[in-house]
């Protein structure tokens, strides 16, 4: 069983996505060690949703030391953030033939 956690950032200031995802990928793969997938996205110029899916909620609990530290490197980039976690009951990937 799939879990997503799903964050929602407001940025202190506009366009700041593109240097936050720099930021994010030379952390990534030492704080969230048992991530499967990671999409992010731009919802507006100061506000973006991350979706994380693990294998599972033990596997993502031990991410949260990480995700820790990760915001605390964001803290001066954001107004706000806060996050839902929970199963994943659909993943459809449509692949190109």
């Amino acid at each position: 069983m799939s879990i997503a956690r799903v964050t929602m950032h407001e940025f202190n200031e506009e366009n700041m996505h593109e240097e936050i995802e720099a930021l994010y990928a030379t952390i990534v793969d030492e704080y969230f060690p048992n991530l499967e997938q990671v999409i992010n996205i731009k919802t507006g110029p100061t506000s973006g949703i991350s979706i994380a899916l693990y294998p599972s909620f033990e596997s993502a609990e031990t991410n949260l030391e990480g995700r820790a530290k990760m915001m605390e490197l964001l803290g001066p980039y954001l107004k706000d953030s806060f996050y839902h976690e929970g199963e994943v009951t659909t993943n459809y990937m449509k692949t190109n033939k």
